[in-house]
């Protein structure tokens, strides 16, 4: 695995004097050394650390030695109060870390490698593409003529890139990365040449046609799937995007599930150094309990069929690994649910030409294994997609180590940094 996480900036800052503060104490209660684990800081800790926050400044955190930690604030709700202080650092098996936060100047601040990103770019392929924060794809839009960079809402770390087709297909799909740079900004104009051919940065290497792609949506209802694709509002909204996290939401209104009308929200929550990306879905307008459907296309598996495992007391996944990238090597994709809300799996069929054929606008759900988790009205359900190809590392050429991936991952999962104020 390659590693990224320097620091563009050496900390050459003037901090406060911290000597009069508290320090914080990070645990990793796991028996197994972590690599970029999150920790999130709500702002009523800090201000409790601090007494009140300062305005104007900015946030800084820092190690016993006086190394920065690259950090970021977020404002979830978007009411101009930043609500969320979030970093990611390594942990020894078992270890205990202090750290310090710090207020600075906006002179002072350090520049951080970026490791997340989000785009979304209006225009057109011969005049270019700007990036927006904001937008409602227009209702019936199939995607043609292009009018969004790469058709999708695109979003990445420093492993891996997805994208969300921006139109009534409402798809995911995938790019492998090959370096750590932020690479979605470029992709899909006229300078950058076309993603599905294998370049420095990597390629797109998932086929998702008729599928839901890598983590697509549908309901499950009566042995029938009803793709989260052909609304009557389809938008798009921003919500933060820094150098080790981004968050975006998919906003869906008129979702027609067998004659009923239905709202439905994806917030998708992506980390620096993860092979996965967090996917919180919310739906308004259901009566009674309902299955949620996620899905991975299989029309390119050769020779491994989907399979499911129990990753750990929690979580159970589902997954597929196989030579199945568009560069006809391996690729392992899977869906991590907490166990308690695991329903069902399935597979949709394979798709006739005859089928296909018109049926843009109105995309049937074909060639997908898909998972159906327990979604209740108003109530977050919240699922992980995992993405590793062969060409990044070599050792996710074997099954059993994308399964020990995931099986790791969902411990840390299960075990989340513990932060206490000393």
């Amino acid at each position: 695995m390659k590693h990224y996480y320097l620091v563009i900036a050496v900390l050459a800052v003037i901090l406060q004097s911290c000597s009069s503060f508290p320090s914080l104490e990070l645990k990793n209660e796991m028996d197994l050394a972590r690599k970029d684990a999150p920790v999130v800081l709500k702002r009523e800790l800090v201000a409790k650390i601090f007494g009140e926050i300062p305005v104007g400044k900015f946030l800084v955190v820092t190690d016993e030695k006086g190394n920065v930690i690259p950090c970021q604030i977020d404002d979830l709700d978007r009411d101009g109060q930043w609500d969320e202080l979030v970093f990611v650092c390594d942990m020894d098996a078992n270890e205990l870390k202090k750290v310090k936060l710090n207020f600075v100047d906006s002179t002072k601040q350090p520049i951080y490698t970026v490791r997340t990103n989000v785009r979304l770019g209006i225009g057109s392929i011969e005049k270019g593409f700007k990036g927006i924060d904001h937008a409602v794809s227009p209702k019936g839009y199939t995607g043609v003529p292009v009018i969004y960079q790469a058709e999708s809402v695109g979003w990445e770390n420093d492993i891996m890139g997805f994208r969300n087709y921006f139109d009534c297909r409402n798809a995911k799909d995938l790019f492998g990365k090959l370096a750590p740079e932020m690479i979605m900004d470029s992709i899909g104009t006229l300078q950058s040449g076309s993603y599905h051919d294998l370049s420095d940065w990597g390629m797109d290497v998932l086929h998702v046609g008729p599928s839901l792609g890598a983590g697509g949506l549908a309901m499950y209802h009566q042995d029938s799937l009803y793709r989260l694709g052909n609304v009557e509002s389809f938008e798009f909204q921003l919500v933060s995007r820094g150098p080790v996290r981004s968050i975006f939401e998919l906003n869906f209104d008129g979702w027609n599930v067998d004659g009923k009308m239905l709202k439905a929200q994806e917030k998708i929550t992506i980390w620096a150094g993860k092979y996965w990306f967090q996917s919180d879905v919310t739906v308004s307008g259901l009566k009674n309990e309902a299955e949620l459907a996620i899905g991975i296309v299989t029309s390119h598996l050769k020779d491994n069929k989907p399979f499911s495992f129990i990753a750990n007391k929690e979580y159970s996944a589902v997954a597929t690994h196989d030579i199945q990238s568009m560069n006809n090597d391996y690729l392992g994709m899977g869906i991590l649910l907490s166990s308690d809300s695991k329903v069902r799996t399935g597979d949709a069929p394979l798709l006739n030409e005859k089928i296909m054929k018109g049926s843009r606008y109105h995309m049937p759900v074909g060639e997908t294994h898909f998972v159906t988790q327990k979604i209740r009205n108003n109530q977050s359900a919240r699922h992980y997609f995992f993405a590793a190809w062969e060409v990044e590392n070599k050792n996710w050429s074997k099954q059993e180590n994308f399964e020990n991936l995931m099986k790791s991952q969902s411990e840390e999962l299960s075990s989340p940094v513990v932060v206490t104020v000393k």
